[in-house]
């Protein structure tokens, strides 16, 4: 159930916005980057983070790089905004700059998630 609700979230999915939340929300989170790290979701999305202040001092961000967990490239993929003018601002520039790019990947035509076997391992 959660690696087929999550692989059909993802492969709708044209740009993520988050706010703050628990232990779910950074769940979701971190399985969508994890997907985007790892290349199982092909096309790049914006993420955005919906207060700044929130997000910065509940997760060190910058920590994460320095131990080498994750690229300074993943760390800078993160927006963040404080208010949903100003994420739906980010949002729609992210879209609108990949597509001109040509590297946004329709959601219709590429799936992100693809089963190495029958247990739907993504």
């Amino acid at each position: 159930y959660f690696f087929t609700r999550k692989c059909w979230m993802s492969y709708k999915c044209m740009g993520l916005v988050v706010a703050p939340g628990g232990l779910g929300t950074c769940d979701e989170l971190f399985e969508v980057l994890t997907l985007m790290q790892t290349g199982k979701i092909k096309r790049k999305l914006p993420v955005i983070l919906l207060g700044k202040k929130f997000w910065q001092d509940c997760i060190d961000w910058d920590a994460f790089v320095e131990y080498g967990m994750i690229s300074e490239a993943d760390s800078k993929q993160l927006i963040f905004a404080d208010s949903a003018e100003e994420a739906f601002e980010h949002l729609t520039a992210a879209i609108e700059r990949l597509e001109a790019e040509g590297s946004s990947g329709s959601p219709h035509t590429k799936v992100p998630c693809k089963p190495k076997s029958t247990t739907f391992g993504c």
